[in-house]
């Protein structure tokens, strides 16, 4: 795809043109959120209740059963690009340098960040 100014002129895509799909993944964690109210640390799913944010956004877009335990989702990357073709430096200053997907667990899993907190920081409110 070519992207062009008002005027013609060949331009470069802004980061919300390229990287839409982080919009979409921030909702498909927030989504998947209000299906397991509680938190998982260190795994993707716990009991009917917890998920982590990787998990939270795998249940925004697929109707899981409740009891998940030990499963982990599978090619979250064919929906969200960006989970792996995006680097993203950790915000809390330990000087990692991960792709997404990875960072989100890192935040999720290290930094103990809320799914909320998270998915703000993967698409932070446009203005």
């Amino acid at each position: 795809m070519t992207w062009t100014s008002p005027s013609g002129t060949p331009r470069y895509p802004t980061r919300e043109e390229i990287r839409h799909d982080e919009r979409e993944l921030a909702a498909a964690i927030l989504e998947g959120s209000s299906h397991r109210p509680d938190q998982a640390f260190g795994q993707y799913f716990e009991g009917r209740r917890a998920s982590c944010a990787l998990g939270a956004a795998y249940e925004g877009i697929y109707r899981l059963p409740e009891q998940m335990d030990g499963l982990r989702p599978r090619r979250l990357d064919r929906f969200f690009d960006c989970l792996e073709n995006t680097l993203r430096s950790c915000p809390e200053g330990c000087k990692k340098r991960l792709a997404l997907g990875a960072m989100i667990l890192h935040l999720n899993d290290d930094h103990h960040w809320t799914r909320p907190r998270i998915a703000e920081w993967v698409a932070p409110p446009i203005g």
